[in-house]
């Protein structure tokens, strides 16, 4: 093993300040760095069975494997779920071995070497003054991840989570670290521990930190590795490379670093020098800060704009919050018996503004229900009338009165049930109190001159009849189900393109791409393939058809909160002046010449230069980050003030 370049550096007076601070109690880096630990200090004395299995292994898909890095994952991803973070890819890497987590972090520069680290890894410098890492060690602070090398082949052997430093009288500084599978040090079978490393131990190579752009090496042309992709990124970032970040330092990489280097005052080598990362890391902290300036600015106008809506669509909800997953709630709601209109399925009830008989409008989309094919809910009643209340065809709360004598009670269908979410654009399907499957949709789309017509009507319904198949424009849509008087669940609309037969080749690849979104005229779209349980619409048409009173739940996605995305979720956009990102990298909303798109993450879009993407509509992106924050947080303010 190799010893410590230069011990004595490590009493020099700034190290002794950072020391102290953290000696001294001072505050764990962040929330997220407490949230980790707290986790991981709850798992201390958990040990693997005599064969080697953990819930750590299994987790992260191999249940008897060495799991010291799937341990640290585990830590984060139970520390996002019981805290609300998002850390897992984006503070801490998703990793099932040491290598893939220094890489991670090698990418991002975030990876600080010790005793130059693994061969080939020699060289790194501070960025803030060019002092080589050999010379000035890094101190660990808690919440760091470690990274060892056991044995004499040139790779990491074992990784743990930094908690906390001391130090003895005679001026030693120990590491203290959690950490699960310790080989060397731990008991057998192995478990989750603490262990202790002096700061100079020689078996340390590197940590992975949570602050970009610390440390920097030499690059240049032939050069290769995670730094080179880092390097690149930043380029990338900054607008001087248009190329992908693959790690190899060549015609394209130099010639970015060139242009760079003129445009800040530099020496054009081409080589990516100490003063080069210096002026690079400099633009980025202005870039990413300007981004995030107006990122959280536009966040803001957002909360402002949409706390009146949340607050109407929290007081006027019909169902609120609950989990489609939890059967016994589900179910209850889906048998629950309703009110309806007793009149057939497809007529008008118009209402009345009171308890007179006097039309409340002529408007031919608004001021009526239909009859036993909706829910209606009873306010109140007086002198032979009933107020009732249910979504009218826009998708709009509507109240009015009608006659008591109109009114009846039905029970549900106890064997079928149905949920529509339109937030999630999934239905579900249940029988005899349980989740059956679940399939991909598309409700009204809520954009375009016709949204107010166009977007799917939610409440309470009953499937009424069984139509068949019908055309809507040049989309042919069939097995359609009758619900709400007018609307229809049919078949993901085909289109029929000539192929020299009269009738031509049947396509439904358009309204397909587009399951998962928003994108029908108001019925309801669902899927044609079979999914993984062997369920698709044409089982819905042939098994409900015969069952009376199904009820049929379209469950709104106004005053609720948006799902939140997880940072590593992989994203796509065109670097050559596209402006979405999409959740394919084939996104039929592409030109093909612009094909496959480049990847990033989900959590990069909340990064310049990807602050101003805006999510596809036809591959279903997920709202931007800053647009889900604020939603949510305009939720939350609205149902405070309840």
């Amino acid at each position: 093993m190799r010893k410590a370049a230069v011990r004595q550096s490590i009493m020099c007076f700034c190290l002794l300040v950072v020391i102290c601070t953290l000696l001294c109690g001072a505050a764990y880096a962040d929330q997220r760095t407490e949230a980790l630990l707290s986790v991981a200090v709850g798992e201390l004395g958990y040990q693997a069975t005599k064969g080697g299995y953990t819930k750590y292994g299994e987790w992260g898909g191999n249940a008897y494997g060495e799991y010291c890095s799937e341990f640290i994952s585990w830590c984060v991803n139970t520390a996002d779920e019981l805290y609300g973070f998002s850390m897992l890819g984006d503070a801490y890497p998703l990793q099932t071995s040491c290598d893939q987590g220094a890489t991670w972090y090698r990418e991002r520069g975030r990876y600080i070497t010790v005793n130059g680290g693994l061969r080939g890894e020699e060289g790194q410098f501070w960025v803030t003054d060019g002092v080589s890492v050999a010379d000035r060690p890094y101190v660990p602070q808690p919440g760091d991840l470690i990274y060892l090398e056991w044995y004499a082949y040139n790779r990491l052997d074992h990784t743990g989570i930094v908690e906390f430093l001391t130090q003895d009288s005679d001026g030693t500084i120990l590491i203290h670290t959690i950490e699960g599978n310790n080989k060397a040090l731990g008991i057998t079978p192995t478990n989750v521990a603490r262990y202790t490393y002096r700061l100079d131990d020689d078996s340390i190579r590197g940590y992975g930190v949570m602050t970009e752009g610390l440390v920097g090496r030499r690059l240049e042309k032939g050069m290769s590795g995670s730094d080179v992709v880092y390097f690149q990124r930043s380029m990338i970032t900054l607008g001087y490379y248009s190329g992908e970040a693959i790690g190899k330092y060549g015609k394209a990489t130099e010639k970015a670093c060139r242009e760079f280097q003129k445009a800040v005052g530099l020496e054009q080598t081409g080589v990516a020098d100490y003063i080069t990362w210096q002026k690079m890391a400099e633009e980025i902290k202005v870039r990413l800060q300007e981004a995030e300036e107006k990122a959280a600015l536009k966040a803001q106008a957002e909360v402002v704009r949409m706390i009146a809506a949340a607050k109407e669509a929290i007081e006027n909800s019909w169902f609120g919050d609950f989990d489609p997953m939890d059967e016994a709630t589900a179910w209850a709601r889906l048998t629950a018996p309703v009110t309806v209109l007793d009149v057939e399925p497809t007529t008008k009830v118009y209402l009345s503004t009171g308890p007179n008989g006097k039309q409340k409008t002529n408007d031919e989309h608004r001021g009526y229900f239909y009859g036993t094919s909706v829910a209606v809910h009873v306010l109140e009643e007086q002198d032979g009338w009933v107020k009732i209340e249910a979504y009218n065809d826009c998708d709009e709360l509507e109240q009015g009165w009608v006659r008591g004598r109109r009114i009846k009670t039905v029970t549900p269908n106890q064997t079928y049930g149905i949920i529509v979410d339109k937030m999630t654009q999934r239905l579900y399907l249940y029988k005899e109190g349980h989740l059956v499957t679940t399939l991909l949709i598309s409700t009204g789309t809520t954009k375009g001159q016709n949204e107010d017509f166009n977007e799917t009507a939610c409440g309470e319904f009953f499937l009424c009849s069984w139509t068949g198949g019908f055309w809507a424009g040049e989309l042919w849509c069939n097995y359609a189900i009758r619900f709400n008087g007018g609307d229809l669940l049919h078949l993901v609309p085909s289109i029929f393109v000539p192929d020299g037969t009269e009738t031509g080749k049947e396509d439904f690849t358009r309204c397909e791409n587009a399951l998962g979104t928003k994108a029908s005229h108001g019925c309801i779209r669902v899927q044609r393939v079979e999914n993984e349980d062997g369920y698709n619409h044409l089982w819905l048409w042939n098994n409900l058809k015969g069952q009376k009173n199904v009820k049929i739940i379209v469950w709104d996605d106004d005053g609720r909160k948006l799902p939140v995305t997880a940072a590593e979720t992989p994203m796509y956009y065109n670097p050559k002046g596209g402006v979405k990102y999409h959740t394919l990298a084939r996104c039929q909303s592409v030109k093909s010449t612009y094909l496959p798109l480049t990847g990033i993450t989900y959590g990069d879009l909340s990064r310049y230069p990807y602050t101003e993407l805006s999510p596809c509509g036809v591959c279903g992106a997920p709202e931007r980050p800053e647009t889900v924050a604020a939603w949510n947080q305009a939720i939350d303010v609205a149902r405070s003030s309840q």
